[in-house]
């Protein structure tokens, strides 16, 4: 049969979903690392979506702390990569709020399923990801569901729809979606902290 597909193929509906992995993050993680514990000592923690663990409050960006400068040029570095290949090249020049706490999980502690109300971007930069464990125990794994909300009750002989995506984390790697998607963390099994850094981006000039 001679038939011709047209563009070949044509990818509908795409959610995207930026990761970064930043180089030499050593001392800038370490400096984090104690910044957080010292305040985690200090204060006690906030009930968001954490399934145990310690949240701190949302003013993280003014920490004193040259680590604190050097985290905003990554998160402000992030956004301006993504939301240029999002938006055809323009980039986003108006003005913009950033939120940012630092999360604290022992063993057993998760993350419940939620998104980011009101806000543009979301991200999570890990500081320590803790202890290796086994990949198939999948320890505080980052999981981000298929925002299509009938993709999983359809025949996939394939499984191409509706499972999702996940991520291993890494020390040094920034993550960074819509803030609609609805993402949540898999309880962590290691030993010591796990260190992560989540943040919020509201445009201020957006239409």
């Amino acid at each position: 049969m001679d038939m011709k597909i047209q563009n070949d193929i044509e990818l509908c509906w795409g959610t995207p979903l930026f990761a970064f992995t930043l180089p030499n993050v050593m001392s800038t993680n370490a400096q984090l690392k104690k910044l957080i514990l010292d305040r985690k000592a200090q204060t006690p923690g906030l009930n968001k979506s954490n399934l145990g663990g310690w949240h701190s409050s949302d003013d993280m960006l003014n920490w004193s702390s040259p680590s604190i400068e050097t985290l905003k040029d990554w998160i402000l570095e992030g956004f301006r990569r993504a939301t240029t290949r999002t938006g055809a090249g323009q980039g986003y020049k108006g003005q913009m709020q950033i939120t940012c706490w630092a999360n604290v999980n022992g063993s057993g502690h998760a993350n419940d399923v939620h998104n980011h109300p009101n806000c543009a971007w979301s991200g999570v930069y890990y500081v320590d990801v803790g202890t290796p464990v086994a990949d198939e125990k999948r320890s505080g794994f980052i999981h981000f569901l298929d925002p299509r909300s009938g993709a999983g009750i359809r025949q996939d002989p394939f499984a191409l729809f509706g499972k999702g995506r996940e991520f291993k984390p890494m020390n040094g790697q920034m993550l960074l979606f819509p803030s609609w998607l609805m993402h949540g963390v898999r309880a962590y099994g290691g030993e010591g902290d796990r260190i992560s850094i989540a943040f919020n981006i509201v445009l201020l000039d957006a239409k």
